[in-house]
């Protein structure tokens, strides 16, 4: 597993969000590489307080999730949206959620791309995201089609760009979900150690303490 998202991991979406027109620059990677790591963010509340383009929204829980940077002017998207579909439908329910993060100028034109191409998944623009702007990564080194792999507390898995990279690391989503999963059990017992350890010098700190005023 990676570390956590940098702050520049979250430059990137935003740049996507707020400025769509320029989804295809690429980052600065000597910048990215100058920044500090971020607090643990929780995906899943995000995601719930976003609206949505489409009528299908994703599931709070989930062990990983897939966001898919996109745009209506983009060959190389609308290519593989059909594909992108059968993955959601695959997926959905199942520990894997696929979110796409349109960079469109406008929220209408993300509606009548969705419209247009039949895109079944949970699609958020600029105008519709709300605070999962400033903590979701756009992917990669930036433009479109992108994608990234986030487990639920906002741990980076894998990312990846270009029309047959995608889809590839999408159709993985079994053996990533398996790999989040292990993972969160893992951390949940290091907690879980790490508790009883504080716990267990908190006593001895209060025995030490009461044979000191004897």
């Amino acid at each position: 597993m990676k570390k956590y998202f940098s702050l520049m991991g979250m430059v990137i979406l935003l740049g996507c969000l707020v400025a769509p027109l320029h989804a295809e620059d690429e980052m600065d990677d000597t910048a990215a590489a100058a920044t500090a790591e971020v607090e643990v963010v929780s995906i899943p509340d995000l995601v719930a307080k976003a609206k949505y383009v489409t009528k299908v929204k994703p599931k709070k829980k989930a062990s990983v999730y897939f966001f898919l940077r996109s745009h209506s002017r983009c060959g190389f998207c609308r290519t593989i949206t059909p594909r992108m579909n059968e993955l959601y439908k695959e997926m959905k329910n199942k520990g894997a959620e696929l979110i796409m993060l349109n960079c469109d100028p406008n929220t209408e034109a993300a509606e009548k791309w969705a419209k247009d191409t039949g895109i079944e998944i949970p699609m958020i623009t600029p105008e519709t995201t709300g605070p999962i702007a400033a903590v979701v990564p756009g992917g990669g080194s930036g433009g479109t089609p992108n994608v990234m792999a986030v487990m639920a507390d906002g741990e980076q898995i894998e990312g990846t760009s270009g029309a047959s990279k995608c889809p590839e690391l999408v159709a993985t989503w079994k053996d990533l979900v398996k790999q989040a999963r292990k993972a969160e059990a893992e951390k949940k017992k290091a907690a879980k150690k790490a508790k009883a350890k504080k716990k267990k010098a908190k006593k001895a700190r209060k025995a030490e303490a009461e044979e000191e005023d004897i």
